[in-house]
């Protein structure tokens, strides 16, 4: 019976297993079927760009690649940047530890997989589960396309995906061999070192043939994350990372333990070789500055956004982490070669510019502790009609002194900040230059002028003629939305304070961090293009030869930072300053109509003019590089230098004798100004401006409009469906995104993912119009991002403190029942010693005094937990040897007992 019963157990448990199974796999289907339907579509999309990505590939995109060439505007060779070519190195001449090291520590099975190691992943994910540590999964095969093939270092499903797909098709192109070759000497290594032939050339100023077990197992560490374990930037990282290649080495059987425990004791042994390219751009002003903007267009090329306003510091500072670990990888990869760069370089026209200024300066021949000529200068010039710089000085000279001022020179502009920290913005709001302000004490602390005391009320107009500081100030200080402020970030302002965003301050000059000369000829460039602002560069464009596309054209794209009538404004207040203020010096004598502005700091430490005509404008900056006083005469400098720079550059440019163009809403009456912007019929000028240039402009604006918009077609050859399948890509994506909302904070993380996501798909749009409202669309989500993260804060931040205030009004509720309970209890003995009190003192007791002490203790008591009592006067009968009667009267009070004797009869 048992044995049936059993049995029939058993049958049953088995009919169960089935429907089991059934439900699980069941589950496992529906689970894959609900992932395909939500990513299938991306995941089919980058599968095949991976596929497409592939196809293309060959084995010269892994060689060295063709010099960076810079030409000037006319199209003559300006320089060669390039890496010598024993850098790339064969397989078979590469230092065996090398490659048995690198498989070892990077990918022991990377001559079984096929470019993706499933199992390498598995462990990656179990070791993360299990372990809560991180281990790469990545082969080597993947980390090459992900560094050389996409450069692209996003963590993203799709990013990796598509790297898996193309190092598969890798593996099937090239041998083993050929991929650990290209590794080697491609993968980047820090510094602008690309390969470990690169990177031992740097770091040790050895061959990688001959370099010892020890310093081959820092260069095999390094690739993992070339700026946490930079040997020169963190030793001690290195120093670690070192010895646990080390350890492995002796692990995998690659060394033996003597050789290991001898190596992990020996120093890191750098010898950095600094001189290791022939790229020396730094003793020509104009081909540095060329160098610099060339290198950021790359940055932003992959991805990079430039930042100009911060919320903190903090911020700021990650941020410039960011910029300069980003700037030296583009760096590197320009250095490497395979670039032409055009410019507006004309070196006729640079070395001209060069020498006036170097005239000017040239009977102050001393020098600074460090050997440098005194004092220094900066000049940038800028033509007005494009935006373009087209000629940088960066110093007296580059014999021995390789700064480029221009570029690097951040420093206190003074009182030539006042047009667009001050001014500008006032004219926006309604002020005018007949407006008047008084000159009063203001500030804390105090603003003072360069004069002693106070004018009074004085026209805007006269305030700038004669620099006066304390009206700047109260004009940045009623700009209540601080648009100044806002203003130099759209002018990309680039060492901008956040902690100065509200601070008047900034209109006298006291920039935190500097300024330099471009980023000042920039900004008052923007007044001769009614406000119109346009990114300062001396590139035409950048071409990549070996992928046959140009990635930056420049398209001279405008951005609207003041008003035309605020322009116009600003540049005839500042026509005063040159003609009856303090920049009388700087008057052109083949030029009539210059606007410009004077800027010296405290202590005369640095000297500033911006000077303009409407079709260039320049800023010169002159100081000491250790900043210290400077005399009169070097003061004066600035303007000398423009007068003669100006003289040249009207003369050069061929520039007629004519004004500012003034908007039709301006009229000018005298020194007064209005605007009228009802009537926008426009003046006799406008009328004959307009039949003579209509026509051209408006076909000019058709066909900008037209490549910047067919741009895709033409330049990246697409489609007008491939294109706009990238860009339906694009907005599913951001529609996905504002589909499913933030609700808590736990989700920051995954939609800053997504955005990052949404950012990498933009990448792939090449029509500018699109990707830029894409971009714009972008920056909104991640400000609400970043907003929604702020009020989930706050709200727990309240939450905390009402609860606080609720724990606060409990406690000081049982306090106060309790000090009612010690009154309550008191009370009694209080009245009790009250009688006592009474009867002794009529009854004359020898105690008196001690009983009333005592009830002096307790009304102490009592009011000390917040009770009341009164203060007790006692009037008793006494005899005394007179035939007259007399009272006596005592008063007893908390904390004291008086006696006293009173004339009145009882």
């Amino acid at each position: 019976m048992r044995k049936k019963k059993m049995e029939h157990r058993l049958i049953r448990k088995r009919k169960k297993w089935p429907f089991v199974l059934l439900t699980i796999v069941l589950l496992i289907v529906l689970s894959v079927g609900a992932f395909w339907w939500k990513y299938g579509y991306d995941i089919r999309n980058t599968i095949a760009d991976g596929y497409s990505y592939s196809q293309g590939l060959k084995k010269s995109d892994f060689h060295p690649k063709n010099s960076t060439v810079i030409y000037d505007r006319n199209g003559k060779e300006l320089k060669k940047l390039s890496q010598s070519s024993s850098n790339y190195t064969s397989i078979n001449k590469i230092n065996p530890k090398i490659k048995k090291g690198l498989v070892a520590v990077e990918d022991q099975r990377f001559y079984i997989h096929h470019g993706v190691d499933l199992y390498g992943i598995a462990r990656s994910v179990v070791s993360t589960l299990l372990h809560h540590r991180t281990e790469g999964g990545s082969t080597l095969t993947q980390q090459l396309v992900k560094n050389v093939v996409l450069k692209d270092q996003s963590q993203n499903l799709t990013r990796k995906l598509k790297e898996m797909v193309i190092a598969q098709q890798l593996e099937k192109k090239f041998t083993k061999k050929q991929i650990l070759e290209f590794y080697i000497n491609d993968v980047y290594m820090g510094h602008g070192s690309y390969g470990f032939s690169a990177a031992s050339d740097y770091y040790f100023s050895q061959k990688q043939k001959d370099l010892s077990i020890d310093k081959l197992a820092v260069l095999v560490g390094i690739p993992n994350n070339p700026v946490y374990y930079d040997p020169v930037s963190y030793p001690k990282r290195a120093l670690k990372r070192r010895n646990m290649i080390l350890y492995i080495f002796n692990q995998r059987g690659l060394i033996s333990k003597k050789t290991y425990q001898a190596a992990r004791k020996k120093p890191l042994g750098l010898k950095v070789n600094e001189r290791k390219y022939d790229n020396n751009v730094s003793n020509n002003y104009a081909l540095s500055y060329a160098v610099f903007n060339a290198t950021e267009e790359l940055m932003k090329s992959s991805g990079f956004t430039m930042q100009y306003s911060f919320k903190n510091n903090a911020q700021r500072k990650a941020y410039n982490t960011r910029y300069q670990q980003e700037y030296e990888r583009a760096h590197g990869e320009l250095m490497d070669g395979g670039y032409t760069i055009r410019t507006t370089i004309d070196m006729n026209l640079q070395k001209k510019i060069e020498a006036l200024v170097d005239k000017t300066y040239q009977s102050y021949t001393g020098r600074d502790a460090n050997g440098k000529l005194t004092p220094q200068v900066s000049s940038t010039v800028i033509d007005n009609k494009t935006g373009d710089v087209i000629a940088v000085v960066g110093g007296r000279t580059t014999d021995g002194d390789q700064v480029n001022r221009a570029i690097s020179g951040y420093r206190q502009p003074g009182s030539a900040a006042k047009p667009i920290v001050a001014y500008a913005p006032a004219f926006e709001r309604g002020y005018f230059p007949q407006s008047t302000v008084t000159d009063s004490a203001v500030g804390n602390p105090v603003i003072h002028n360069w004069y002693s005391g106070y004018t009074g009320s004085n026209s805007l107009r006269h305030a700038l003629e004669n620099s006066i500081n304390t009206i700047a100030y109260k004009l940045a200080a009623s700009d209540t939305k601080h648009s100044y402020y806002d203003d130099m970030v759209k002018m990309e302002f680039a060492r901008l304070d956040p902690n100065q965003k509200a601070d008047p301050r900034l209109a006298i000059g006291s920039f935190t961090y500097g300024v330099t000369t471009t980023e000042m000829a920039s900004a008052y460039s923007s007044f001769a293009r009614n406000g119109q602002f346009i990114h300062p560069s001396n590139l035409s464009s950048i071409y990549d030869n070996d992928n046959g596309r140009y990635i930056y054209q420049n398209t001279h794209m405008k951005k609207d930072v003041y008003t035309k009538n605020a322009s116009y404004m600003m540049l005839n207040t500042m026509q005063s300053v040159i003609t009856d203020g303090l920049g009388k010096a700087a008057a052109l004598d083949n030029y009539k109509y210059t606007a410009g502005k004077t800027g010296t700091t405290d202590n005369t430490k640095d000297s500033y003019f911006v000077g303009m005509t409407p079709d260039f404008t320049i800023a010169n900056w002159t100081g000491n590089d250790t900043p210290s006083t400077l005399t009169s005469s070097e003061d004066a400098l600035t303007m000398q230098a423009f007068k003669a720079e100006g003289e040249y550059m009207v003369d050069y440019m061929k520039e007629k004798n004519k004004n500012f163009k003034k908007p039709s809403t301006v009229t000018v009456s005298g020194n007064n100004l209005s605007v009228n912007t009802s009537n926008e019929k426009p003046s006799i000028q406008d009328v004959i401006d307009t039949d003579f240039s209509k026509y051209n402009t408006d076909q000019e604006n058709k066909n900008t409009n037209r490549l910047y918009n067919l741009d895709y077609r033409i330049i990246y050859h697409l489609t007008k469906k491939e294109e706009f399948k990238r860009e339906k890509k694009v907005q599913r994506a951001i529609d996905k995104y504002t589909d499913s909302p933030i609700t808590k904070e736990s989700q920051y993380n995954k939609k800053l993912s997504e955005l990052q996501k949404i950012r990498y798909l933009n990448a792939n749009v090449k029509r500018q119009s699109a990707k830029v409202n894409f971009n714009k669309q972008i920056l909104e989500l991640q400000k609400d991002l970043n907003l929604s993260q702020a009020m989930f804060q706050t709200a727990k931040d309240n939450k905390k403190v009402a609860k606080y205030e609720s724990e606060k009004e409990e406690i000081e509720t049982r306090r106060e029942e309790k000090r009612q309970d010690m009154v309550d209890k008191l009370m009694p003995q209080y009245n009790s010693q009250l009688q006592k009190v009474k009867s002794a003192y009529k009854n004359n007791d020898s105690d008196k005094e001690d009983q009333k002490q005592k009830l002096v203790d307790i009304m102490n008591e009592i009011r000390s937990y917040g009770g009341t009592v009164p203060d007790v006067k006692i009037t008793v009968n006494s005899s005394s040897s007179s035939d007259s009667d007399s009272s006596s009267s005592d008063s007893t009070s908390s904390g004291s007992s008086n006696s006293s004797n009173d004339s009145s009869s009882n």
